[in-house]
């Protein structure tokens, strides 16, 4: 069974990770009930901009992004490998990691690019660029998505993609140093709309990340700090 219309079920697709940072935590200290909304909120803003037809791209009504959460990990899937695929994929990336942050859950993530399979009727998830999101967030020590080189490579070969959408190249720091990557950041983290609710969003965005603190203590408030480097170093940038 396809994921989709005109889906295949496996070829070479963009993935991505997205991981709930302190699941277990939130788990601990709220009611069933109270995670319960929490994730059907996740669930809905996921749904709602996987089915945006986000401007720029070259065709029209077709879905190219799809979307699955369990338990505290959103998985986000491209249709394949096209222009438009990739142009959705980073938009609704760009989209779902501003509303997590405006719901104040903390999470880090990863995209990776390769041959993945969706059967959705037999249950089957799997390949390597699912993997390779999974331990690429894993090393991330800030709230946003990393870029990992399976992918860079093949959005380094779109210029439009890089100029116009939300990427931006950042000296990210991991578990074991740091080191240049691309990065998808929040969409009102994006500099070329300096209009003044465009700013206001930001400051929003900045206000949401820095509400954070409040959940967090030690080493973790450095999560925040360097979240909020990377989001005023994308303002500032040209990218």
């Amino acid at each position: 069974m396809l994921v989709n219309k005109n889906w295949e079920v496996t070829c070479k697709r963009y993935v991505g990770f997205i991981d709930i940072m302190g699941f277990k935590d939130m788990v601990l200290k709220n009611t069933h009930q109270e995670i319960y909304k929490m994730m059907l909120k996740i669930v809905e803003s996921t749904k709602l901009f996987e089915d945006v037809e986000w401007a720029g791209r070259k065709n029209k009504n077709e879905k190219l992004v799809t979307t699955t959460n369990y338990s505290d990990s959103i998985m986000i899937y491209s249709k394949d490998d096209s222009y438009d695929s990739l142009h959705d994929f980073i938009c609704t990336i760009a989209c779902i990691t501003e509303d997590l942050f405006t719901q104040n859950i903390p999470f880090k993530g990863a995209i990776a690019f390769g041959t993945m399979t969706l059967d959705t009727e037999k249950s089957i998830f799997f390949g390597q660029p699912l993997i390779d999101s999974y331990l690429l967030q894993e090393e991330l020590m800030f709230y946003g998505i990393i870029v990992h080189a399976t992918a860079e490579k093949e959005i380094s070969g779109q210029k439009n993609i890089i100029d116009s959408l939300f990427l931006s190249k950042y000296l990210c720091p991991l578990k074991n140093g740091s080191s240049y990557h691309l990065t998808i950041y929040p969409m009102s983290a994006d500099n070329t709309f300096q209009e003044e609710k465009d700013n206001l969003d930001f400051l929003k965005l900045l206000n949401s990340i820095d509400g954070l603190r409040g959940r967090t203590s030690g080493y973790l408030r450095k999560y925040i700090d360097n979240t909020e480097s990377y989001m005023n170093f994308v303002r500032r940038s040209d990218r």
